[in-house]
């Protein structure tokens, strides 16, 4: 259900939230321009989703002949409401944002960490400041406006789950599939605050090669990164070896129409939801391999799953040793799996 503050229903079901991977969430939907909630909707009106719980901030009226598109996005006017003139802090993620949040909002940090960085701003509000935490931690966020609060994911620590696409079972259409290796490269010279080098914690040697095993080339490619914030050889060394580990490998993405198994019949499909930030695996029989993926984005219809689409980039290696097991539970007609698929 869609409702405006004012506590008018927008007559409609067929409206989508787009779950943006940096947090500033999106709400779309369209009206009759003969409709009379029409004339109650302008642009910073808001209007609260029913299903998640948000308050959205109409940003774009689009009047046509008959209907009118709206966009809004998540009402971050809390984090918007003030600025710090010359921002320069040194501190972890969620000192950052504990320091400089909205007044009555929490920060909720499930899986702290211990790094600090340093940052300078010039006169930012909040939400600038929590967009280049983002940036620089490697974390996302997610705001929950009804609670007032906001937690911090690290995506790299999301645990796999066991849901997977494929063409023969959950996909639509095939996987529009993009690849770009333009920044691959294979070895890593770091270089730290003032100069510092891996050389004490690394036999003497500067540089450090991927430890993808198979690589995806055997080509060396060198490449020089400063981490300017990090004094310790040890954790220079262990930030460069992520680094060099991730570059790599080609950037892949693709933006897949999937049937929503799990918002269908959530009891029978429990162990394949999928939402922003899960980890599954991808059967791309188009392209002819197998990786592990990540959801970065994706659009949600409440009310029609059928329609769910979701965008998702390469995170970790080929799961080659997983293969014969998806194999076997997509193509073996007795696997719990395909019982469960005949019986929809």
């Amino acid at each position: 259900m869609l409702q405006i503050e004012n506590g008018i229903q927008i007559a409609t079901d067929d409206y989508y939230v787009q779950h943006k991977e940096y947090g500033e969430d999106e709400l779309h939907f369209e009206v009759q321009i003969s409709d009379p909630v029409y004339l109650a909707i302008n642009e910073e009106t808001r209007i609260y989703e029913s299903t998640e719980h948000q308050t959205y901030v109409v940003k774009t009226v689009s009047g046509g002949k008959k209907t009118a598109k709206i966009g809004g996005q998540l009402d971050l006017t809390d984090w918007k409401a003030e600025i710090d003139l010359n921002y320069n802090r040194t501190g972890t993620a969620v000192q950052f944002l504990n320091g400089f949040k909205p007044s009555g909002w929490t920060v909720a940090d499930p899986t702290p960490k211990t790094a600090t960085k340093t940052i300078k701003l010039d006169a930012p509000t909040p939400l600038d400041l929590a967009l280049r935490v983002q940036e620089d931690f490697g974390c996302r966020l997610r705001f929950d406006t009804a609670g007032k609060t906001v937690t911090i994911i690290y995506p790299d620590d999301v645990t796999q789950s066991n849901s997977y696409a494929v063409d023969t079972v959950n996909l639509v259409s095939a996987p529009e599939y993009k690849g770009k290796s333009s920044d691959l490269y294979t070895r890593i010279y770091p270089r730290g605050k003032n100069g510092l080098t891996i050389a004490s914690v690394n036999s003497g040697v500067t540089y450090l090669d991927t430890e993808d095993d198979p690589p995806y080339t055997d080509r060396v490619i060198c490449k020089t990164v400063d981490f300017n914030e990090i004094s310790s050889a040890a954790e220079l060394k262990t930030e460069a070896q992520k680094t060099v580990n991730a570059a790599s490998r080609p950037e892949r993405s693709w933006k897949l129409k999937i049937v929503d198994l799990y918002r269908i019949n959530p009891q029978k499909w429990q162990d394949m939801q999928v939402d922003i930030f899960t980890k599954l695996r991808l059967s791309d029989t188009y392209k002819g391999f197998t990786a592990t993926v990540q959801v970065v984005e994706d659009k949600f219809f409440p009310h029609y799953p059928e329609k769910n689409e979701v965008t998702i980039s390469t995170v970790t290696k080929s799961v080659q040793r997983s293969l014969h097991g998806l194999i076997d539970t997509i193509y073996n007609p007795n696997s719990r799996f395909n019982m469960r698929l005949k019986s929809r």
